[in-house]
């Protein structure tokens, strides 16, 4: 795991008071209701007036802060649930260890999650949004020098992949047990591949790909190659070259093209 997540968690766990949910905390601070035509969906009073002037700022500000309350404590229990998963593993781990280790009630985990499964699959999806970063331009981007580009892109990649190992880890274990799990797997591969589906077409419309070869099959062969490499090198090593493998991997993959 990422020091970062497990700081964190044990920050924020070890802070004086425990986070509130978001619809205790809204609740309390205002009430909206009927035609808007009317002042509805506006803050009122406890009264059921419609709240003006210093009162309706006062009533605004603290809806948003009770709203950024519950981001932070959505955040929290995420960050605490990635711990404690990188930990025991999936499968070892109940609600209550998640709860336990980010200090709030179990009440608070199921305002954001219905169970272990929803809070796992955010981490997921959050460490899809992170791979899929690793696509974008950067600041290393060197316009017409491509395969300097597919380098930066391949160490990226790599860099990203280690950083969360464990919970890639896990999802090759989850995803054989759980079919929702094993669908956001499925469609993040087909994502990456389709990728680089449409990075070997705009390849060849400039003339550097070869039209000779099956786009489909190659992008599918390259990514798998790329993952197998990144989940090796993570599996017999602690410290990783990721430098030397994403040019190992560059080099085969401009061959493949090029030929």
């Amino acid at each position: 795991m990422t020091s970062r997540h497990l700081e964190e968690c044990n920050a924020v766990s070890a802070g004086p008071s425990k986070p509130a949910t978001v619809a205790g905390a809204a609740n309390s601070a205002t009430s909206t209701s009927g035609d808007p035509k009317n002042g509805a969906g506006v803050p009122r009073t406890r009264g059921g007036h419609i709240a003006t002037g210093t009162s309706a700022e006062r009533r605004a500000k603290s809806a948003t802060s009770a709203t950024e309350k519950g981001e932070r404590t959505r955040r929290h229990i995420i960050d605490c649930a990635r711990a404690v998963f990188e930990e025991k593993g999936y499968l070892e781990v109940r609600v209550s260890d998640i709860v336990k280790r980010a200090g709030v009630a179990q009440g608070s985990f199921y305002t954001y999650f219905p169970s272990k499964l929803e809070v796992f699959q955010a981490i997921i999806r959050e460490v899809g949004d992170e791979i899929d970063k690793t696509a974008s331009r950067g600041p290393e981007h060197r316009h017409g020098d491509w395969t300097h580009n597919l380098l930066v892109a391949n160490l990226r990649y790599l860099e990203v992949y280690t950083r969360n190992a464990k919970i890639y880890m896990l999802l090759e274990q989850t995803s054989t047990l759980d079919p929702e799990i094993k669908k956001i797997r499925y469609a993040g591969r087909r994502r990456h591949v389709t990728r680089v589906e449409h990075y070997i077409r705009h390849l060849q419309d400039e003339g550097i790909a070869s039209r000779n070869i099956n786009v489909p099959l190659t992008a599918d062969a390259l990514m798998n190659m790329l993952v197998g490499v990144a989940f090796w090198l993570n599996a017999d090593t602690d410290n990783p070259d990721h430098y030397d493998s994403a040019a190992t991997v560059t080099e085969i993959w401009v061959k493949a093209l090029t030929r």
